[in-house]
C-alpha cells in the first residue's frame, strides 16, 4: 500500500457531492458512533431509506430488522420493526437487504441449522415519513429460497424493479428473484464467484458475498479470495453471455476476509469500492488498477470491529457519509478476548481523495 504525500494539493472531486477539495485528510478518516447495541450483537447489513433513515439486519443473537431514525442527528432513534425469532419455519439470522421500489425493501435470512432460507419485503409506502408516526410498515414473506445454499448480499436492479439479485455464498453464484411471483433463476455464475468446497474452515468456503449493480455492471466481493470483481449484466440482471469477470481490486494476503461493500462513481472516471473486512476491523477503498488503501478503522482497535457492510447516506446532511455496520468483533475478538456490541458508525468521506491511491 502506497500513499502520495498527504500534504500535496489533491484537486480531486468529492465522491458524493461533487465539490472540489484542496487537501486530503490523513488516513484513517474520522468516524463517529451513530448507535450501538448490547454485547453481543452482530449487525449484518444496511440499506438507506429515501427519507435518510437506515434499515439494518441483525444476524446474531436474534434475527431482527431495525430502523435507525435521523442517523445524521445527535440523537438517532432505534426502532425494532420485527423480531423473527418466533417465526415458523425457524429463522436464526437475517443477512442482506436492498431497496427495490421507492420505500420498498427486500431482505433475506433463515436457518443454517435447518437449511431453510426465505426472502421478505418491508413496505413503507403506507407509513408517513415522520419520525413520530405509529404506522407500522407492511412486512411479508415473499419467497422460500428452496435452491439457495446460503443467501447473503442483496442488490437492487435498476432496469427491473420487480426483481432483486441475491448472492449465494456457498453455491458461488447470483440468483435473480422475482418479488411478485417468488420464483428465482440463476442470473450469473463465474469462476470468480466460487470458493473451495473442500475447505474445513467455514469462513474459507464463503465465495461471493456482497453484490451491487452499478453502471451496467454487477460488482461482487469474494470473501475467500479477498477480491472485488465486476461483470457486465443485462437490464434483467442476467450476465451478458460474452462478458467475463474483471478484477477491480484484491486485498493484501495478510487480510483474511472481505465482506460486503459500497460502490460509487468518482469524477466520471470509474468507480470507488469501499469494502468491509469483518475480523480485519477496517474499511478499505478500491479503485480499479490501483492499490487498495485503508480508509477507516484499525486492526487492533474497536473503531470498526467486525465491519460487515456499508451504505452511503442519502440526505443533505449525510451525503458525504458512509454508514458502516459491525459485529463488534464476535467472530475474532481483539487480543483474543475483547468484543463489543455491534454498532452503526459514520465515516466522513468529505476529505477522502481517490487520487492518493497509486498502482
Amino acid at each position: 500500500m502506497k500513499l502520495r504525500h498527504l500534504g500535496l494539493v489533491c484537486a480531486c472531486v468529492r465522491l458524493i457531492s461533487g465539490h472540489r477539495l484542496e487537501k486530503p485528510a490523513p488516513l484513517p478518516l474520522a468516524t463517529r458512533i451513530v448507535t450501538q447495541f448490547p454485547n453481543p450483537t452482530w449487525i449484518e447489513n444496511i440499506a438507506v431509506w429515501s427519507n435518510g433513515d437506515l434499515l439494518i439486519t441483525e444476524l446474531l443473537p436474534k434475527p431482527i430488522l431495525y430502523t435507525i431514525v435521523n442517523p445524521a442527528s445527535s440523537a438517532p432513534q432505534v426502532r425494532l420493526l420485527r423480531d423473527f425469532s418466533a417465526k415458523e419455519p425457524p429463522v436464526e439470522g437475517l443477512t442482506g437487504i436492498a431497496e427495490t421500489l421507492h420505500d420498498v425493501f427486500v431482505f433475506v435470512g433463515g436457518s443454517t441449522t435447518n437449511l431453510s432460507f426465505h426472502a421478505w419485503s418491508v413496505n413503507f409506502t403506507s407509513a408517513a415519513h415522520n419520525p413520530s408516526t405509529t404506522t407500522d410498515p407492511i412486512i411479508k414473506k415473499i419467497a422460500e429460497l428452496k435452491d439457495v445454499k446460503l443467501p447473503n448480499g442483496v442488490a437492487t436492479l435498476p432496469g427491473s424493479p420487480s426483481s432483486v439479485l441475491i448472492a449465494d455464498s456457498l453455491a458461488g453464484l447470483a440468483w435473480r428473484l422475482d418479488i411478485l411471483t417468488g420464483k428465482s433463476i440463476v442470473a450469473a455464475q463465474t469462476l470468480e464467484m466460487g470458493a473451495p468446497s473442500n475447505e474445513t474452515d467455514p469462513r474459507k468456503r464463503v465465495g461471493i458475498n456482497g453484490i451491487k449493480v452499478h453502471g451496467g455492471f454487477l460488482y461482487f466481493s469474494n470473501s475467500n479470495s479477498r477480491s472485488v470483481y465486476r461483470v457486465k449484466i443485462r437490464k434483467d440482471g442476467t450476465r451478458d453471455p460474452s462478458a467475463h469477470a474483471q478484477l477491480v481490486g484484491r486485498l493484501p494476503e495478510n487480510v483474511s476476509f472481505l465482506d460486503d461493500f459500497a460502490v460509487t462513481s468518482h469524477g466520471g472516471k470509474g468507480a470507488t469500492v469501499f469494502g468491509t473486512t469483518s475480523s480485519d476491523n477496517r474499511l478499505w477503498a478500491f479503485v480499479q488498477g490501483k492499490s487498495p488503501v485503508v480508509v477507516a478503522g484499525e486492526l487492533d482497535k474497536l473503531t470498526l470491529a467486525g465491519s460487515t457492510a456499508a451504505s452511503f447516506g442519502r440526505g443533505k446532511r449525510d451525503r458525504d457519509i458512509l454508514y458502516v455496520v459491525t459485529s463488534g468483533g464476535v467472530a475474532k475478538p481483539l487480543n483474543g478476548s475483547l468484543t463489543e456490541g455491534g454498532k452503526v458508525a459514520a465515516v466522513d468521506l468529505r476529505t477522502f481523495c481517490p487520487s492518493i491511491m497509486i498502482g
